[in-house]
């Protein structure tokens, strides 16, 4: 008897879910939004400065906040802080830029596309030279609204910058972060 019970019961939770679901319109960044995403991934130095004793770290933790002022719905301006924590080793990384969302999908999946400029400045904890970066950084991404005012999601990034500080060269390194996302 109580098997029976439990596909009526079921198919009446799907409807109720149904007919009270936001409307996709909801899953959207809309003008003048505010989004606030702390984010945690890697950074990984995939062409590096590595003189002995002047090495810049193969990789590390990343940990930071991202802000975002959306224009029009689709273009934003964008600002990040994203210091990278290495063994012995700390690297802070400021961007600004703009980000592109593809909002037209009316799904609460949104990609993204941004462009950054950047500066870096890390150094070892303790005695050691300290390093100055300058670069762009080019990231793509998508965010799931989950509801309205918060979002999960994953990033991936590229970033060619100099190194001018100690020695003036090139570095490359890439990011895979995932981050939640508050609008404010």
């Amino acid at each position: 008897m109580t098997h029976r019970l439990l596909a009526p019961l079921a198919a009446l939770a799907v409807v109720a879910a149904l007919a009270s679901a936001t409307p996709a319109g909801a899953y959207t960044v809309k003008p003048g939004d505010l989004l606030l995403r702390p984010v945690a991934g890697a950074s990984v130095n995939a062409m590096r400065f590595s003189a002995a004793t002047r090495a810049t770290p193969q990789g590390g933790m990343l940990l930071g906040v991202d802000f975002d002022w959306s224009f029009d719905g689709a273009l934003a301006f964008t600002a990040a802080l994203r210091p990278v924590v290495s063994p012995g080793y700390l690297d802070v990384n400021l961007g600004l830029g703009a980000k592109y969302r593809l909002v037209q999908l009316g799904a609460p999946f949104i990609p993204y596309g941004s462009a950054m400029l950047t500066s870096a400045v890390g150094g070892p904890f303790g005695h050691g030279d300290v390093h100055w970066n300058e670069g762009i950084k080019l990231a793509g991404g998508v965010d799931y609204f989950v509801v309205r005012n918060l979002a999960v999601g994953l990033e991936v990034a590229v970033e060619g910058s100099t190194l001018l500080n100690p020695v003036f060269t090139p570095e490359v390194s890439t990011e895979l972060l995932a981050g939640v996302t508050f609008r404010l």
